[in-house]
């Protein structure tokens, strides 16, 4: 019989409590039956128990060796896991997890214990299994899969509609948590009906019941499949009182990641986001000066979401001026890259395909900001987020994307083609192609800053960057020739000294696809126009065939079609041992440019009649003063009538390059009063269209009727003749003859100009670029002229490109109503062209 002491313990209790290891032995040979005896107090606990109680492992090891029960309990019913999880010994938990004892199932009774009514067991409880489960527990993926397979779902489930306190819950809810890692689990618990049970605790008044509830749907949400079950379960009002209530960050965070997980899930969730009543008002108003870091993470990226591609909450979120959140943010946090990065991101999703919001995001000065980060970062990712975000503010407006291009700069864009962010790839090729091209050309110092190497380099790249190599492709054609088909040369020289020539001959041997092939083709015509050392070493090369060229001119897409039809062309472009080489291997068809001809797409038409001009002499199926008169004719209907400021651009182009072709082509241009509508052009207030314009009226001048009329025109309205000067110099010069006629006029004399037009007409770095250009055929993609000088339609799907060209007359000047016509009627392949007098130019030319 064991002494007790005034603590009504044995010494044996003693012994085990205080782990005294040698005693216990002693005690245990003089009598083994001491090893169950009960304490003599209100516990009744056995020295196993106390050893438990007092968390020595060394003793608890001990006692089992010598014989102790495992599954010993108190008068409390207590046993040692109860005590363990009361006490927070984990580590003990851990040692009867491991031990695997079937008398002491440790997960069966934690879970019991999780669903009891006493708080402090619950408490204990839900305490235990979350560290158990933790990630930083060892063997935590094996304790949450037995854990689940014990029944832990459902009772996390249960628990949170008794009428247990906040408090005692959260532990509770928190254990789930980690649970909630695996999908299977989502799966479980999503079955079992806790969607619904924790989307009702979201009406909790207590913050930190919400915030983990909030936590729960997060997790869930991130699934796409259970993001439609929470919608379904009217979580998004329960979410949107839980904003329009709270205002304390870290409840905000979980809350605000479950409307961006929602909104990515699905676009109709997305819009209901948006539907919400007042939501965008109440949505701004938490972001308004808020200094909490994690809180404006969890924002910005929210707002990134929930407008990304959905054009009514791009717009409401501006109408509620939420763009001065964003502003506010990549100010206050500028030392928070996260934060600058989520803003980022935000501004871009909320600017993407959006043309008034891009106006309004530039008016408020976001753009400017968004510079002065690209400028001073030297982070790739910045750059790279910040730069994806700038050009997503440009849109598919050229103009706009000439001017972002500037801002950033030649030296800035290039030095992206070095970096290791593919966007960047991307951005720096566009950009640098939208500076190459036009009128206003930045060739010179793109070759200058050494731009030509590292974009062939991106050519030779073995990964897969199909939109990266198809964006190179056409800004070396930009770099290779400017507009009215005028040749620089020392890029083109550049590009074959770089290897380009022989990586664009396998691009069109080997390309991913035929549109790659056939871009490849079109640039190497660029490349080689006017340079016979580049041409020779194109048709040298085994592999090289026009056959090749000549097979796309019956693709299956449009648009390939097209472009093979402009690599011809280019190819043949005043050179007749090219002509002749095309014709030997299988000539063209005037059938495969009528489809394009009769488009409604004015894009194709344009394209199509300067192709058949061009190429009308090695056209055998039709005559080829028919072939340049149906070509001319389209061309110059085009300039009168295209509400376009991108065909008009596009086909003053073209008729710039038709005139110093052939003799007679000129001539015929003039002869239906080409000259009236280009100078109509000359007024359109846009740079490519006046430039274009004026570079044709350049060639035209060398035309003796041309340079008569054109001289009579600028006597008539002086102010056209500056316009003339800004685009005419260098390489685009007016003919001697009209600068003689010209001034002649101004001794004799010349009206003054008005002072409001002198204002208009500022120094180059003044004039406002305001093309809007549109794509032809409203999402049109990949699409582009003969000669690639003009804006090209956007390679991106993401949006339309919109015209907001002023309305032109359509009328036709006194000076055409003077030409004779002589009506003559050929039939094609089911379309009928009338010709008049150019025909009868172009024949005796």
């Amino acid at each position: 019989m064991p002494e007790f002491d005034e603590n009504v313990w044995s010494h044996m209790h003693q012994a085990a409590y205080r782990g005294f290891i040698k005693s216990i032995h002693r005690f245990v040979e003089e009598d083994s039956s001491i090893l169950e005896s009960e304490s003599n107090d209100e516990y009744k606990a056995t020295p196993f128990l106390l050893a438990v109680e007092s968390g020595t492992l060394e003793t608890v090891e001990c006692l089992l060796g010598l014989g102790s029960k495992i599954d010993a309990i108190n008068s409390r019913n207590h046993g040692a896991v109860e005590i363990c999880a009361l006490r927070g010994y984990t580590s003990l938990l851990i040692y009867f997890v491991n031990k695997n004892d079937e008398k002491l199932p440790v997960w069966k009774r934690l879970i019991q214990y999780l669903a009891s009514d006493m708080e402090a067991d619950v408490i204990a409880a839900g305490k235990s299994l979350t560290q158990l489960t933790d990630a930083s527990t060892q063997d935590y993926q094996d304790h949450r899969s037995q854990l689940i397979a014990k029944g832990a779902i459902p009772t996390t489930i249960s628990f949170v509609g008794s009428s247990l306190t906040d408090q005692t819950k959260a532990d509770g809810i928190k254990f789930l948590l980690n649970l909630l890692e695996s999908e299977d689990v989502q799966e479980t618990f999503v079955n079992a009906s806790g969607a619904q049970a924790y989307i009702k605790l979201l009406k909790s008044t207590n913050e930190t019941i919400i915030k983990l509830s909030a936590m729960v749907l997060e997790k869930l949400t991130a699934n796409k499949n259970h993001a439609d079950c929470v919608v379904r379960y009217t979580a998004l009002p329960a979410l949107y009182k839980v904003i329009q209530s709270i205002k304390t960050p870290d409840v905000l965070v979980p809350v605000l990641n479950v409307f961006s997980n929602v909104a990515i899930a699905n676009t109709s969730h997305q819009k209901t986001i948006g539907t919400l009543p007042n939501f965008f008002e109440n949505f701004v108003l938490i972001g308004k000066d808020n200094a909490d870091g994690d809180m404006m993470k969890a924002y910005t990226e929210a707002v990134d979401n929930i407008v990304r591609d959905e054009r009514n909450n791009q717009n409401a979120f501006i109408a509620a001026e939420g763009t001065e959140i964003l502003m506010e943010a990549l100010v206050r946090h500028s030392r928070n890259k996260d934060v600058q990065l989520s803003t980022v991101e935000a501004i871009h999703s909320l600017g993407e395909n959006n043309p008034s919001a891009q106006e309004t995001i530039s008016n408020k000065g976001i753009q400017k900001l968004l510079m002065q980060m690209l400028r001073k970062s030297r982070a790739d990712e910045i750059q790279e987020k910040t730069g994806m975000a700038l050009w997503a503010l440009a849109g598919n407006d050229i103009e706009k994307q000439r001017k972002m291009a500037e801002g950033i700069g030649v030296t800035s864009l290039i030095e992206f083609l070095n970096s290791k962010r593919e966007n960047l790839h991307y951005i720096s090729s566009e950009g640098l192609g939208v500076l190459a091209q036009g009128p206003i050309s930045l060739h010179e110092e793109i070759a200058s800053a050494n731009g030509i190497q590292p974009l062939i380099r991106l050519l030779e790249s073995d990964k897969d960057f199909y939109n990266i190599i198809l964006s190179v492709i056409r800004t070396l054609r930009y770099l290779s020739v400017g507009v009215g088909n005028v040749p620089f040369t020392e890029n083109q020289l550049s590009i074959d000294k770089c290897g380009g020539v022989e990586i664009l001959i396998q691009l069109l041997l080997d390309g991913q696809d035929d549109l790659i092939k056939v871009e490849a083709a079109v640039t190497l015509a660029h490349v080689a126009l006017g340079r016979e050392n580049i041409t020779s070493k194109i048709n040298s090369h085994p592999d090289f065939s026009f056959i090749r060229i000549l097979k796309m001119m019956y693709a299956k897409e449009d648009m390939v079609r097209l472009l093979a039809g402009s690599a011809l062309a280019t190819f043949a472009y005043n050179n007749v041992n090219q002509q002749k080489e095309i014709s030997l291997q299988g000539g063209v068809r005037f059938n495969c440019f009528v489809p394009f001809l009769k488009s409604s797409d004015e894009f194709y038409r344009c394209n199509a009649a300067y192709q058949v001009v061009v190429l009308a002499l090695i056209i055998p199926d039709e005559e080829q003063a028919t072939s340049s008169a149906v070509g001319i004719k389209l061309l110059v209907e085009l300039i009168q009538d295209s509400k376009s400021n991108q065909i008009l651009a596009l086909a003053a182009d073209c008729i710039a390059r038709l005139a110093h072709t052939r003799a007679g082509v000129p001539a015929a241009i003039v002869a239906i009063n080409g000259i009236d509508f280009l100078f109509e052009l000359l007024n359109s207030g846009t740079v490519p269209v006046e430039g274009c314009a004026s570079i044709a009226l350049s060639y035209l001048s060398y035309n003796h009727t041309g340079e008569r009329r054109l001289l009579y025109k600028c006597r008539t309205d002086p102010y056209l003749k500056k316009i003339l000067n800004r685009y005419t110099k260098d390489k685009h010069r007016l003919s001697e003859d009209f600068i003689e006629g010209w001034k002649h006029f101004k001794r004799v004399g010349i009206p003054p100009i008005p002072d409001d037009r002198i204002k208009k007409f500022e120094p180059a770095d003044e004039i406002q670029l305001q093309l809007n250009a549109e794509s032809p055929r409203g999402t049109t993609t990949g699409v582009e002229s003969s000669s690639n000088h003009v804006e090209d339609v956007a390679l991106s799907e993401r949006s339309a490109r919109s015209s907001l060209t002023p309305q032109r007359s359509t009328t036709t000047s006194s000076f055409q109503e003077t030409q004779t016509s002589v009506p003559a009627t050929r039939t094609h392949s089911s379309v009928s062209f009338n010709l008049s007098q150019q025909e009868m130019v172009l024949q005796e030319g």
